[in-house]
């Protein structure tokens, strides 16, 4: 993919995630399905902190260090520290639309040049600010399949389906 094909991409979140919240519940936001899966209410905390503690940051750092070390952050860990499930859903969709748009001004003004700068990102090793983008875009895709499950089962039509592991159970990649 080119560059403007994963920004045309990660632009898509915002709409896809306030299309589709508007209508639900409070119940089935916070519904959590078994075997420890996150909620909807979780995943958009989820998203909200990764956007702004993990690829903002990650995104930041490359542009502007030579060669940072990126650390990995855990996404089950920081729902459970942060109550995601106890918390109102408005703030987290508002910020992870505003620094999901901040990013995109950057990634916008990026450069040939800055698409290979490099750094390490634990634990995969060595990383590229296009590899960067490429793990951004699969991270938005696995929530939207996840989210999609989620919806389903919370509108009853499928509701002994159970979402495949979550996205957000694992460390961020």
């Amino acid at each position: 993919m080119k560059p403007n094909d994963f920004i045309a991409a990660l632009s898509e979140m915002p709409d896809n995630l306030k299309n589709r919240l508007g209508n639900l519940s409070d119940a089935q936001l916070r519904f959590k399905p078994d075997g420890g899966y996150f909620s909807i209410l979780e995943n958009i905390w989820h998203l909200r902190d990764i956007e702004i503690e993990g690829y903002g940051i990650r995104l930041q750092r490359l542009l502007a260090e030579q060669h940072p070390r990126l650390p990995d952050l855990n996404g089950g860990q920081l729902a459970r520290e942060r109550h995601y499930n106890q918390q109102a859903l408005q703030p987290a969709l508002n910020e992870f639309i505003q620094a999901r748009q901040a990013n995109l001004t950057i990634l916008e003004k990026l450069t040939a040049t800055q698409l290979g700068r490099t750094g390490y990102l634990e634990p995969l090793g060595e990383i590229t600010v296009g590899r960067l983008l490429e793990l951004w875009l699969e991270h938005d895709r696995g929530h939207i399949q996840e989210l999609e499950k989620l919806w389903t089962a919370t509108r009853g039509t499928n509701s002994t389906h159970k979402p495949g592991p979550s996205v957000s159970r694992q460390n961020l990649r």
